[in-house]
């Protein structure tokens, strides 16, 4: 059965095939050598089937896959998986009565008509003499059909594109020339032209009985994506809708707090744009997404609201340290001094979902202790939120092969526990009880689309979650050695 859709994976093909060799070796594949290498084909194996009471067994369904890379361009890719069957019957029958009557047991009267089919086509009738041996009468070369494996093809969609993202800090990266100069009137934000009193345009179901003084919601995102940023936009809209003081916590570097709040305090015009941007987090050359115009929005969202004169504050809660648990207890003592300073506020905050997630271990580090197990000893009541989304596109970082860092456009793909349908408005879905996983519910804010870096000078307008083949893409940042801190989003 062939897919409705072709998957265009963000990836040369020999990337993509590189991932499918190493699926297929673990599923226990010999792979053969092949003179062409966006072709993968394994051995043949055979499982006997059948039943050893009917005294007779299949010399079995003969298996092999051949694994099929197009490039498309530079950065995009398709792989097709196929798996090829053969079924042979040995003669492996044995005359029996049935010990009553005395007539032939009919299964084997059946075989003995199978072997005679053989000698009539001269085809020999040796036997396999071990239970995962091929008899040497079946036929394995010559023309045959296949069909798409189209589980294998999601396990490697999976492996590819729900990878833990790459979060680069600070300190280690070189920074980008400031390019303000460069900036013509359409890069920027335009809600500073609008009126001051911003009505909220949509609204997330199922957030309204959460809203509380006090209340806390970790929202544990895919990093570099538009959806995320604006879902979170609607529910602080919302919040301070309700009459409710609100703090924004975002995951930015706490060396950016001054610039964040004299934005907030601004009119919000290009040259106010250009003050936040020239900080440090949002200039470094390997951007990850943490920086992206959909979060640049977000602040523009929070002093739009403070114009208003609704009670809106944005706290930059992130440090410039890489090693993970360090980093995320200052990430919670941010916050919590944060909490302290405004006690009745709403606090959403919106980091990676490796930082939110109420599991005291990661991918990387079985010591690893994230932000939201500090806060959940002083906040018991907060509320942790899983990012659920449809197929689509995010910017974000990963190790290229050679062990340089890539930043870049990437696919994205949710695995089944957090899956959403593509359309439709925002919805906040909470679950009967925490999940094994960490979280208490799931934010579902459908297909998702690439937020690209927020200094880049062009490529900010809307388009559709998932490209067409072939479409161009933004071009890599510069690679620069620079330590990274995992985080699993």
């Amino acid at each position: 059965m062939a897919p409705r859709f072709e998957h265009v994976f963000m990836m040369p093909v020999d990337r993509a095939l590189a991932e499918a060799t190493k699926l297929l070796v673990e599923h226990g594949w010999v792979l053969n050598a092949m003179e062409d290498p966006n072709y993968l084909l394994t051995e043949w194996k055979a499982e006997q089937t059948g039943r050893l009471a009917w005294g007779w067994r299949s010399d079995g369904e003969h298996t092999r896959y051949l694994v099929v890379g197009e490039p498309l361009a530079e950065r995009q890719s398709i792989v097709r998986i196929f798996r090829m069957k053969r079924i042979a019957f040995s003669n492996d029958a044995e005359i029996r009565y049935d010990g009553k009557s005395g007539e032939l047991m009919w299964k084997h009267m059946e075989m003995a008509q199978i072997e005679q089919s053989f000698r009539r086509r001269g085809a020999p009738v040796d036997l396999a003499t071990r239970e995962r041996d091929t008899a040497p009468w079946v036929e394995l070369d010559g023309a045959v059909k296949g069909n798409r494996d189209l589980e294998l093809e999601r396990d490697l969609t999976l492996r590819l594109e729900s990878r833990p993202s790459l979060e680069t800090l600070t300190g280690t990266l070189r920074l980008t020339r400031d390019d303000a100069f460069f900036r013509d009137p359409s890069f920027y934000l335009k809600r500073h032209r609008q009126e001051v009193q911003e009505p909220c345009a949509r609204k997330v179901a199922g957030f309204q009985p959460l809203l509380r003084p006090g209340l806390t919601v970790l929202i544990g995102e895919q990093l570099g994506t538009r959806e995320a940023p604006a879902t979170v936009g609607d529910m602080l809209c919302e919040a301070a809708g309700a009459g409710l003081g609100v703090t924004l916590g975002l995951s930015i570097s706490h060396k950016e707090q001054e610039r964040i709040d004299r934005y907030v305090a601004s009119a919000g015009g290009p040259p106010d744009q250009d003050a936040l941007l020239r900080g440090d987090f949002w200039r470094k050359l390997q951007q990850d997404g943490r920086g992206s115009r959909a979060v640049m929005d977000l602040i523009d969202r929070g002093r739009a609201l403070r114009a208003a004169g609704h009670s809106v504050a944005v706290v930059a809660i992130d440090t410039d340290l890489n090693h993970g648990s360090a980093r995320d207890a200052r990430m919670a003592e941010t916050v919590l001094g944060a909490r302290a300073a405004r006690p009745k506020d709403v606090f959403l905050v919106l980091a990676g979902n490796a930082h939110t997630r109420l599991v005291a271990e990661a991918a990387w580090s079985e010591d690893f202790i994230p932000m939201s197990k500090n806060l959940a000893q002083k906040d018991p009541g907060l509320v942790v939120l899983e990012l659920g989304y449809a197929q689509g596109r995010r910017w974000g970082c990963d190790l290229a092969p050679d062990g340089e860092l890539e930043c870049n456009v990437m696919g994205l793909t949710p695995g089944p526990l957090i899956a959403s349908p593509p359309d439709g408005p925002p919805t906040l879905r909470m679950l009967p009880k925490l999940h094994a996983e960490g979280f208490h519910g799931v934010l579902e804010v459908g297909a998702l689309s690439a937020s690209l870096p927020a200094i880049a000078l062009r490529g900010h307008e809307p388009t559709p979650a998932v490209e067409a083949p072939g479409a161009p893409t933004p071009a890599p940042a510069p690679k620069v050695d620079g330590a990274v801190a995992p985080g699993k989003d």
